[in-house]
């Protein structure tokens, strides 16, 4: 029931806005200083919240992944099998899962997740989204109601360290949730559907980029648009912040340096063909040096240094296809980068070694694709098109093992302290607990 992009050597992905803006938008902001910037440190931020670089990570709590037995597996991952009657892309469905606790949350794809503390909110094509308590495996709320909310499919979303939530949606709208509750402020500006939203560590701000060419930056204290950034030619499909930079990447292949300080345009880094898929910056606690990794239709891994504003290594990662998601540890000693691509291949590599390759697992890994990647600091967790999630051992390069968390592609990965939650086109969250 999913809908797929036919363009050749790249991922399948949810709908897309059309970017149809006559012209861009001049920064409003002028010089004013943006701040909220980190010093490219992976600190907890209350409630169980991790930022990283600057923002908030939404895709894994503080402690998540840090103990030996997420090598093990989880205790659920074969459980009584349970049958369900339910409706699902207009027709009445029935389900079955015979591990992990499941949620059935969304009749239409889920295409996005973020994790706070021990909740999950996760938005669907349904235009809304779902509010989870993973430790209970309960439904806490639905954000959308008649008056509140979004009117297309909701693409993005990231927590507030305080339980605020703001979310993107296909219908141009960023919207600002309260911690409980339905209510929310609609931040609008943009005139193209919101591919990414990221919020700063200390909630103050958030930075959304659109399929209108450009990026905005809102104060979430004030509910209001500080400045929108232009200069891209094309729908702007991703965005990294780091520290007083952000790093934006585009569907012509280039990538867009912005200074977050005075919100203005400070370079242009060349080199990708095709569209820009897949975006990460590199932690450095010691501040030496600020280093952005992108991936392309192209299948190269390039390697930014955004002080010097070089290109200062490039890698065919994945040749023949492009590359699907990038992710990096956190709290390691010695970190390590993990990339998966449209050639079916996995690469484990070592930033502080020049990026030299661990481990490479593939092509024949899966017959599917890979939709989702989650990187903690002992594991890495794959989503593929048939449901299955696989674990990597990113110290040995195993695959440790599989979990079945559907029948559809897992789109979305995320883990608290204690669990696991997949979710993707079958509507349903599935929670694995270690």
């Amino acid at each position: 029931g999913s809908r797929t992009d036919s363009r050749p050597n790249s991922r399948p992905t949810s709908k897309e806005g059309t970017g149809n803006r006559p012209a861009s938008r001049g920064a409003t902001g002028g010089r004013r200083p943006l701040g909220g910037a980190a010093r490219g440190t992976t600190p907890e931020v209350g409630g169980g919240a991790f930022a990283m670089c600057g923002s908030m990570v939404v895709s894994r709590s503080a402690h998540s992944g840090t103990e030996g037995r997420w090598a093990e597996g989880p205790q659920n991952s074969i459980v009584p099998v349970k049958e369900w009657t339910s409706v699902k892309h207009g027709r009445e469905v029935q389900n079955r899962c015979s591990s992990g606790r499941v949620i059935d949350l969304s009749d239409r794809n889920i295409f996005c997740m973020s994790i706070l503390g021990e909740k999950a909110v996760l938005g669907s094509g349904d235009h809304g989204l779902a509010e989870i308590n993973i430790r209970s495996g309960q439904k806490v709320r639905t954000l959308y109601s008649k008056t509140h909310g979004h009117t297309e499919w909701v693409t993005t979303v990231s927590h507030c360290p305080d339980g605020r939530i703001v979310s993107g949606a296909m219908d141009s709208k960023v919207c600002l949730w309260n911690a409980s509750g339905v209510h929310c402020d609609n931040l609008t500006g943009h005139m193209g559907g919101i591919s990414r939203v990221r919020v700063d560590e200390r909630g103050k701000l958030a930075i959304s980029s659109s399929y209108d060419r450009t990026l905005s930056v809102w104060d979430l204290r004030g509910k209001r648009m500080m400045c929108s950034c232009t200069g891209h030619n094309a729908p702007v499909l991703d965005f990294v912040w780091f520290e007083q930079f952000v790093a934006s990447g585009d569907r012509s292949g280039l990538v867009k340096l912005w200074d977050t300080n005075h919100a203005t345009n400070i370079g242009t880094l060349k080199g990708h063909k095709g569209h820009i898929t897949a975006m990460c910056a590199v932690p450095d606690p010691s501040g030496g040096s600020q280093l952005v990794l992108t991936g392309a239709q192209d299948g190269c891994l390039r390697i930014w240094d955004l002080r010097q504003k070089l290109n200062t290594l490039t890698l065919q990662a994945h040749p023949g296809g492009a590359v699907n998601d990038i992710g990096i540890t956190a709290r390691r000693e010695v970190p390590l980068c993990v990339t998966t691509g449209a050639d079916g291949r996995v690469l484990v590599l070592e930033p502080r070694s020049n990026f030299r390759v661990v481990h490479e697992l593939g092509p024949m890994l899966t017959d599917d694709f890979f939709y989702s990647l989650l990187v903690l600091d002992q594991v890495a967790f794959l989503g593929v098109g048939r449901g299955n999630v696989l674990c990597l051992d990113l110290q040995t390069g195993d695959i440790k093992y599989t979990l079945s968390g559907g029948e559809n592609a897992i789109r979305c990965l995320g883990a608290c302290a204690s669990s696991l939650v997949a979710a993707g086109d079958d509507g349903n969250a599935v929670i694995f607990d270690f």
